[in-house]
């Protein structure tokens, strides 16, 4: 099989696919170091291993068989097109420890008003010390926290929460998975889920169903809440957001992803069409809950050991269900 690699390659990737060589001599690896224009390979690859294939490029890869996404999201292929074709799409969660750790970080950042507080400092004012303004902040000790998807990372969410005493609610689509560890209850929607907790981290896929999840309505039924994304910008509506920090319905919001982003033409924007950045109750984080060096190496060894069962077994260690698109 030939197997050509459209990520990007470091020196750690280098090491694993020397080892991957070694081991399936007969199979070919091939990436971007090895061929100047590793693009013009799809139409021979057996296997790709990225996170984003035009439509384009797929037309040309007449003897596709699976793609491997070395990170979590699926939703940069053109999941229809590989439905109808039959092609085995396998993600990665071996990052979920790391982004989990994220999240908490970002959760205790705008709760404790880390970054307002920081910001002040910064100017050389002390609020509350020189001025009267209110600068108590929430504990999230022994509150009631809401995790909406509870895939690999929501778990891990979960078990970091039990550490500060926190009341765990969980929310899943498929009922019939059972309540996971370190969730108290496992609620019957997103809804009740929402209604009855103070920080709500969202951790699911965007798929269609969960685009704009996070409407209007439901953010007018999360008065004085906290609300943490580390999954995909889309899942929340945008300006539902942005209306329900400025006129403070929202007590905070901790955001990793987002609806833009910078791209090599235009290196600088802002996150939102709406000024969210202008607020005092935003954390703001640039999409790099796993960036961490022990977060993508984690992502790489699973990556391995999921081409490895594809060789060996003729399946990866996790395959997208491309009808439910996770």
């Amino acid at each position: 099989m030939k197997f050509v690699f459209l990520n990007s390659i470091d020196d750690y990737w280098l090491e694993k696919l020397e080892y991957l060589k070694q081991r399936f001599s007969e199979d070919s690896f091939i990436t971007g170091r090895d061929h100047p224009d590793s693009c013009e390979l799809i139409e021979e690859a057996d296997a790709l291993i990225t996170g984003r294939l035009p439509d384009e490029d797929l037309r040309r890869a007449k003897k596709l068989k699976a793609i491997f996404v070395p990170w979590a999201g699926v939703n940069n292929l053109p999941l229809n097109s590989l439905k109808e074709r039959g092609i085995v799409v396998s993600n990665n969660h071996g990052n979920a420890a790391i982004v989990a750790e994220r999240a908490i970080a970002l959760a205790l950042a705008v709760t404790g008003r880390v970054v307002f507080l920081h910001n002040e400092m910064a100017r050389g004012i002390w609020p509350g010390r020189t001025d009267d303004r209110d600068t108590s902040w929430f504990s999230i000790q022994g509150k009631t926290c809401a995790i909406l998807g509870l895939g690999q990372i929501g778990i891990r969410i979960a078990k970091i929460l039990k550490a500060f005493d926190c009341k765990v609610l969980g929310y899943r689509r498929d009922l019939s998975k059972g309540k996971p560890d370190h969730v108290d209850v496992l609620a019957d929607s997103f809804q009740d889920a929402i209604k009855s907790s103070a920080i709500v981290f969202l951790a699911m896929p965007l798929t269609d169903d969960t685009r704009g999840l996070i409407d209007v309505g439901v953010l007018k039924n999360m008065k004085d809440k906290f609300l943490v994304n580390i999954s995909r910008g889309e899942i929340i509506d945008e300006k539902a957001l942005f209306d329900a920090l400025k006129n403070g319905t929202l007590a905070g919001a901790a955001i990793d992803t987002w609806y833009h982003y910078p791209s090599r033409k235009h290196p600088v924007v802002f996150p939102s069409k709406y000024p969210v950045h202008t607020l005092p109750n935003i954390v703001m984080s640039p999409h790099v809950a796993s960036w961490t060096p022990e977060g993508i190496r984690l992502m790489i060894d699973e990556t391995v050991k999921s081409i490895e069962s594809y060789i060996l077994k003729g399946r990866p260690l996790y395959e997208v269900d491309l009808d439910l698109t996770y």
